[in-house]
């Protein structure tokens, strides 16, 4: 009777494998993952947007990267010198039902030299937001043809999700982005790639929000966001092991840079009596630092204060 039991359960959970595995990451969030070209300091990187609900009815959306992507050149302070700064975003978009690339532009800092992003507050964590709002609304509706998805904020893996979800060392995470900068020419898709958490992610790590994960990380994945996939099963305790539930997906954190083996810098003569040029050649150690999702939350706090529903909103359903 056991052993009958035991191809019960595992037949279903088979079938039930069979059922999600196309949603590991919804694909909403795909469309959400952007191409960041800072034209300020020729830097590039990757981007994310994130809804936050301000009303009852009413969001605005950001996007997330790291500052050293969306942090402009420094001033020089001279007169007449012009402060502006900009960036391209590149995502896509719909036309007579074909999907393709669209550009938008947007002003990092204004002529004034007031900034437009904000960073976190800590100076150390490489965390940066962009109200992405009105580059892409018109009358609180999202452009027509824009093909664009967000991550709601409550789907980024507080330190309670991830107790709930019993996330741990070795568990699977996959990481949308744009390495080496690859851009498909006719459209913006993210490149998708696989990864294990390496470090305890409830806890710090040399006492910053930081989770590391092994993944074949190389540049250009910079702000990369980090998602902890669908799953097709969750045991919800030892005694109970033919209840079964499906895991959301959630956003685990977002990429920061890459964790170096070593560094050898190769000096070239490249004129006759001149300083020779350095070139630095460097070998990565397959391992990402990632900011975990709460520095997401405290990144867009100082934009704006996120909705909570009054008593009577609660009482109401609203």
């Amino acid at each position: 009777m056991k052993k009958l039991f035991s191809v019960i359960l595992i037949s279903s959970i088979l079938c039930y494998f069979t059922e999600v595995t196309a949603l590991v990451i919804p694909e909403p969030w795909i469309y959400s993952t952007v191409y960041i070209a800072n034209l300020s300091t020729n830097k590039a990187g990757t981007g994310f947007l994130v809804s936050r609900q301000i009303e009852e009815k009413s969001q605005k959306i950001f996007l997330i990267s790291n500052k050293h992507v969306l942090t402009p050149r420094p001033l020089k302070n001279e007169p007449g010198e012009n402060k502006e700064a900009k960036a391209k975003v590149k995502l896509n978009r719909t036309r007579e039902g074909k999907l393709e690339l669209f550009e938008i532009e947007v002003i990092l800092r204004e002529a004034s030299g007031k900034e437009l992003f904000i960073g976190h507050p800590n100076k150390e964590i490489d965390v940066a937001a962009l109200d992405f709002t009105t580059y892409i609304s018109e009358n609180r509706q999202l452009k027509p043809d824009l093909k664009l998805g967000f991550i709601p904020e409550d789907r980024l893996a507080t330190k309670e999700i991830l107790r709930q979800q019993f996330v741990s060392i070795g568990d699977r995470v996959v990481v949308l982005g744009y390495p080496l900068n690859l851009v498909e020419g006719g459209h913006c898709i993210p490149i998708a790639r696989d990864g294990v958490i390496a470090t305890a992610p409830e806890l710090d790590f040399k006492d910053l929000p930081i989770i590391l994960i092994d993944s074949t990380m190389v540049r250009g994945s910079s702000g990369s966001p980090v998602f902890l996939p669908v799953l097709p099963y969750k045991f919800t305790s030892a005694k109970d092991i033919d209840q079964l539930q499906v895991t959301q997906a959630s956003v685990l954190g977002v990429v920061s840079k890459l964790v170096p083996d070593w560094e050898m810098e190769i000096k070239k003569t490249i004129t006759y009596g001149g300083e020779p040029e350095s070139v630095s050649v460097i070998t990565v150690a397959n391992m990402g630092v990632i900011f975990r999702a709460e520095t997401i939350k405290e990144t867009i706090d100082q934009f704006i204060p996120a909705w909570v529903p009054n008593s009577k909103d609660k009482e109401t359903g609203k």
